[in-house]
């Protein structure tokens, strides 16, 4: 589908992929408090994938499959559920925030988006350790356990924290650089060991930005669309949705948009 989809429709797919998240996060719990029986295989440095990953993603995909039978799904542990990249497509991230998980931080979610051609039109993220629930349908607002949120109204960036991230494969002097000159003006960083996470706490006020130099399209797609539900300001979407498109990601509340915007030049 690539048209314009009723409203009706996007809060049916909304509300199906929150029951979707929240049973794939009670797994995904469950295996948390459990890490010691874990089997851990590595996609590369500080890239790690556990039989956890799999299973969540497998109890995504069965659900969804149900649901909504014939669409295309494309997740992080299984790549896409056909030969041909669809731009309408189920987006899984089974635990996005995997090392975090495996070193017993909570600082990890399950992540459900679909999109339309190529854009997101309903997000879902689940934080199942605060059993929190982030949601957003296009045109239809961000909610946090049912509850509307707006992003922060702050116009310095002394008034609260800003995620940053860095990547080895992605000048990670750039994001240090830029830390430096934001303490030095008196503003604090944090990390939050979730990209679609960070997105979330930007889309409910709880952060000004966020900022990831090297992500996927299930880590940010999500949180972008709950960001800009929010009244908030993102770079532009991926021109794909393939499973090798990796590219930056800056979300932030309209007030310090002009002082985070230069890590997006950088990059």
């Amino acid at each position: 589908m690539t048209m314009a989809m009723p409203v009706k429709e996007l809060e049916h797919r909304c509300k199906e992929a929150q029951d979707i998240v929240r049973e794939a996060g009670a797994l995904a719990r469950a295996a948390f408090l459990d890490r010691e029986s874990l089997s851990i295989s590595t996609k590369g440095t500080q890239d790690w994938a556990t039989n956890a990953d799999l299973e969540v993603e497998e109890l995504i995909r069965m659900r969804l499959a149900k649901s909504f039978p014939d669409e295309a799904i494309l997740g992080e542990e299984q790549g896409h559920s056909g030969s041909v990249v669809h731009q309408d497509t189920w987006v899984i991230d089974p635990i996005d925030g995997t090392t975090c998980f495996l070193l017993g931080l909570p600082q990890w979610c399950v992540v459900l988006t679909y999109v339309i051609n190529g854009k997101p039109v309903v997000a879902t993220i689940y934080h199942a350790m605060q059993d929190e629930m982030f949601s957003a349908t296009l045109g239809g607002g961000t909610r946090v356990n049912g509850l509307p949120v707006r992003v922060s109204d702050s116009t310095s960036v002394t008034e609260g924290l800003i995620a940053v991230g860095a990547a080895q494969v992605a000048d990670p002097e750039k994001s240090a650089q830029f830390i430096a000159e934001l303490v030095g003006s008196g503003g604090m960083f944090v990390r939050v060991g979730a990209c679609a996470l960070a997105l979330c706490y930007v889309a409910s006020g709880r952060l000004l930005a966020a900022y990831e130099p090297w992500v996927c399209p299930w880590d940010d797609l999500a949180g972008m669309l709950l960001v800009q539900e929010a009244g908030g300001l993102t770079n532009p979407y991926s021109k794909t949705i393939g499973v090798d498109k990796r590219r930056p990601v800056l979300a932030a509340c309209p007030g310090i948009w002009s002082t985070v915007e230069p890590l997006l030049r950088s990059a």
